[in-house]
């Protein structure tokens, strides 16, 4: 973690009091993209895959996420005029790590946010489904990349058949289970 970009982002969106911010979720650096790829290369060690495919996976991965993810954010900013949208797939912080991001966006979504998009294909992301037991955990409200509204019942079930539908196309389960956050036994919170 590089502490003065994470400390300068973060004084950033305290500087401009920023409140009840909606949050677009989205896959960037993982996703259905990342394990597709992990699944036709038979490697599912991700730090292996990202230094070995390097160019392979910014093109098949990081690319295509970010630009669905600054779709997604342009299709939530017309649905909500006038709000504050955050698509954290923007953010670019040379030196800042995974676990930097995390943080930052853990405090981004703690401080200054309301609303939770939950763009398309979410729920195979790392990330995204960190930010979603957050949002949850912080009773926060969620809805679609379409704009529909989401209970949890809705976020947790679309963990389970993501799940499903990995261990169908023969992702190995160990290695799911490192790769995604789990959602069992979350379903009771709220």
């Amino acid at each position: 973690m590089h502490r003065p970009a994470l400390s300068a982002a973060l004084q950033a969106f305290a500087s401009i009091e920023l409140k009840n911010a909606i949050y677009v979720a989205c896959p960037i650096s993982s996703g259905r993209r990342e394990l597709d790829l992990m699944l036709a290369a038979s490697q599912f060690d991700r730090s292996v895959l990202r230094a070995d495919l390097v160019h392979r996976w910014e093109r098949e991965v990081l690319e295509p996420n970010r630009s669905d993810a600054r779709a997604a954010a342009t299709r939530t900013r017309a649905r909500y005029p006038g709000h504050n949208v955050i698509n954290p797939s923007e953010f670019n912080i040379d030196g800042l790590d995974q676990p930097g991001y995390d943080v930052l966006c853990e405090r981004i979504i703690r401080g200054h946010v309301a609303r939770i998009v939950l763009a398309d294909g979410w729920e195979f992301s790392r990330g995204a489904r960190v930010e979603a037991l957050l949002g949850a955990e912080l009773g926060l409200a969620f809805e679609d990349g379409a704009g529909r509204s989401m209970g949890e019942h809705d976020i947790w079930a679309a963990c389970e058949k993501s799940e499903a539908a990995l261990l169908d196309a023969g992702f190995p389960e160990d290695r799911m289970r490192d790769l995604l956050p789990p959602t069992s036994g979350v379903a009771a919170v709220g």
